[in-house]
């Protein structure tokens, strides 16, 4: 498979001395690999290379795993003319010119990183020169649903995404690791502040570790980028000084499982504002934070007196350690915060408005200060969106496939489409429990013939007129084409239509009609497929299956359930079947988000308890024959540093699921598209869709301007 690789800047570090633990110093004598940004600006590439050599010998991991596997076809990220910092003059919109003149807050000079330290965005995320910007008002969008909605255009991680699967510093300035990938070293920007002007420093990193993370304050300590790979012990975080942190694994933690790792997003929090809300029962002993000694009760009263009311710490962790974009009046590092005006400062107002950060840490190639709109108005009312977009209330909106025609044809130059690339392995999956607590569901379940029966007894065409009128081509839940793992026999596989067959194929189950015409099992007892579904996204489908699986004698029903509802569900294993689950089998690859590939948390829908025994084998379900080689095959992968190697693992995890298909898709991967106000400007062309990339967090929203 041919490649294209990254080539990073590369430092050597002759001796590195970094406190151990306890009293003692760890001295690494090792050559000691650095990434950063080059040339001034957001791309640490200069120049791309083919091969694997390359990357082995430079020690460049960035551009090898992560961009080999995100699939052909995509163009390498460009170089660029490198800044001059020193020449760089900061300067600001009108609107905080003139919150400085009035003493609100301090000079632009002041609430910005040194000129070494400040990110200097020059390229989109397809790598084409960005346009110098004009400071542009508001810009409006409609909105989207979910605990994630707001955070998709405004959410900031350790590294940026190009879409050509190469990546970036991004909030921290810059990474090594040690010669075996035991030692990992954070460099931060210095000056860089929280949105309420405090400092952003190393503190920020060791409180999020010790106060909000492993301890499960924030109720995601989960993230296995942070265990070690052979022991699952977390990893010692260690301040080395106000601008540095580092990351000791006993044994060696490669790129593919730590900082390629898609849940590993971000590692900081206000330890300014937070301090005050943990309990002395989340502690955890560490040599940096001491127990704060408050109660649960304490607390909560703490938080409600900041204007956050929840009746158990477990939300008030989640909402404020996690979810943290959600929270007004909570200091963040994102370029717009969540607006503190009553009316607009929550997720589901009918506008949600999402203020410009007056201390973020970005700016253009001429020193202006990012991001160029004042705030984003977030719609999510709108009764008539296109006569909104039609009279410039709207500049942004997505659309389905179905209305791009209609819509193109009514707004006419009012309006710009715009394709975002789909990852996905097919639209609209369904899977089931194969760790179902009734053992009749989860023996049939486990029957490759029963899958196959469920997948042939729909006609794809017909599928594909009902839910997209025809937009979207037959397929099967498989790598999409130019992705990486295609294979046309898999995307083909059990996509023939045949109800004859299905139906043989469930008789050879063991299955027996029962009086009411539906199949039921050996013993006599009934069998339902029971979907599960969140807040209706499997309505459209399931209206389009649903007389295909009557038509072989198997009874369906779908619920749709709100998220914590739905999750609740999974967790306590009380589900049967699931139709588009919150986490989909496959994707862009195993950089992206490994879970969604092998059952290695309690994550993906597909392999259930599996997934859970893998992080506590005292719980969950033991896996076996294929489902056990996907974790064997997994263990290889974030064990091996070369790219190569750890393609070739990939292609073998794919290969079990192209085997056993644990989920069905009736249609190919759907595109996301958008109308956008033509007078917006840095919106790339071919961006890609996908949760490495932060959805279209893609778009660089900072970066986005109107004229």
């Amino acid at each position: 498979m041919k490649k294209k690789l990254m080539a990073l800047s590369v430092a050597v570090v002759m001796i590195l001395s970094l406190p151990g633990c306890g009293s003692k110093n760890i001295k690494l004598n090792q050559r000691t690999q650095t990434f950063t940004e080059a040339a001034g600006e957001q791309m640490a590439a200069t120049e791309a290379v083919s091969g694997t050599e390359a990357g082995a010998e430079s020690g460049n991991e960035s551009g090898t795993g992560a961009a080999a596997e995100a699939g052909a076809g995509t163009e390498t990220v460009k170089a660029v003319a490198e800044v001059d910092r020193g020449s760089l003059n900061f300067s600001e919109s009108p609107e905080l010119s003139e919150k400085v003149n009035a003493g609100e807050i301090p000079s632009v000079e002041s609430r910005l990183p040194s000129k070494n330290d400040v990110f200097v965005a020059q390229t989109d995320a397809t790598g084409n020169a960005l346009e110098l910007g004009e400071y542009s008002g508001n810009l409006n969008m409609t909105g989207t649903s979910g605990s994630w909605g707001i955070a998709r255009p405004v959410l900031e991680s350790i590294v940026r995404y190009n879409t050509d699967g190469s990546y970036v510093p991004n909030v921290i300035k810059s990474f090594e690791y040690n010669s075996d990938y035991t030692v990992w070293t954070f460099h931060l920007r210095e000056g860089m502040k929280w949105s309420d002007g405090d400092d952003f420093n190393a503190d920020d990193i060791t409180f999020w570790y010790y106060m909000v993370h492993i301890n499960n304050f924030d109720t995601k300590a989960s993230w296995e980028a942070l265990k070690d790979t052979k022991t699952g012990e977390y990893a010692v975080l260690k301040k080395v000084d106000d601008y540095t942190v580092t990351w000791t694994f006993e044994t060696p933690k490669n790129p593919g499982a730590f900082i390629e790792n898609g849940d590993f997003k971000w590692c900081w929090a206000p330890s300014h504002f937070l301090i005050d809300l943990i309990p002395a029962s989340f502690y955890v002993e560490n040599e940096y934070w001491g127990n704060t000694g408050l109660s649960d009760g304490q607390a909560l009263a703490n938080a409600a007196a900041k204007g956050f009311s929840y009746e158990e710490v477990k939300d008030l962790g989640k909402n404020l350690g996690y979810y943290f974009w959600n929270a007004s009046g909570l200091p963040t590092v994102n370029s717009f915060v969540l607006s503190t005006e009553e009316g607009h400062n929550a997720k589901d107002s009918e506008i949600c408005i999402l203020n410009r950060n007056p201390y973020y840490w970005k700016v253009d190639a001429a020193g202006k200060q990012l991001p160029y709109f004042d705030n984003i108005y977030i719609h999510t009312a709108v009764e008539d969106a296109t006569a909104a977009f039609a009279s410039g209330d709207l500049d942004y909106m997505e659309i389905g496939m179905e209305q791009i025609s209609a819509m193109l044809s009514e707004l006419g130059e009012a309006a710009t489409l715009k394709t975002v690339l789909g990852s996905n392995w097919g639209s609209d999956q369904l899977t089931f429990n194969y760790t179902c607590s009734d053992k009749n569901y989860a023996d049939l379940f486990a029957k490759s013939d029963f899958r196959q029966a469920m997948s042939i007894c729909a006609d794809r065409q017909e599928v594909s007129l009902r839910i997209s009128e025809g937009f979207l081509r037959p397929g099967q839940c498989a790598p999409a084409t130019g992705s990486m793992g295609y294979d046309e026999e898999w995307s083909k596989k059990w996509t023939d239509y045949d109800v004859a067959v299905a139906q043989q194929l469930l008789d050879g189950c063991g299955l027996k009609l029962g009086s009411d015409g539906y199949y039921c099992f050996a013993d006599g007892s009934d069998l339902s497929l029971d979907f599960i579904s969140l807040e209706g996204n499997a309505d459209s489908i399931y209206s389009a299956l649903k007389r295909y699986f009557e038509s072989i004698h198997i009874k369906t029903t779908l619920t749709d359930y709100d998220t914590e509802t739905y999750d609740k569900l999974i967790d306590d294993n009380e589900w049967i079947a699931s139709m588009c689950p919150h986490m989909a089998a496959g994707g862009l690859s195993l950089s992206e988000r490994a879970a969604s590939f092998v059952p290695i948390a309690q994550a993906a829908e597909w392999y259930g308890e599996y997934g859970t025994y893998y992080t506590d084998n005292t719980l969950g379900v033991a896996p076996s024959g294929d489902m056990a080689k996907l974790v064997e095959y997994y263990e290889q992968w974030v064990d091996t540093a070369d790219s190569a190697q750890r393609d070739e693992i990939a292609l073998k995890i794919y290969g079990l699921h192209k085997d056993n298909l644990w989920s069905i898709a009736y249609v190919d991967s759907a595109n996301s598209y958008f109308l956008v106000n033509p007078k917006i400007h840095n919106f790339a062309d071919k961006l890609v869709s996908n949760d490495l990339y932060q959805y279209m967090n893609i778009c660089h929203f900072e970066t986005l301007f109107k004229k």
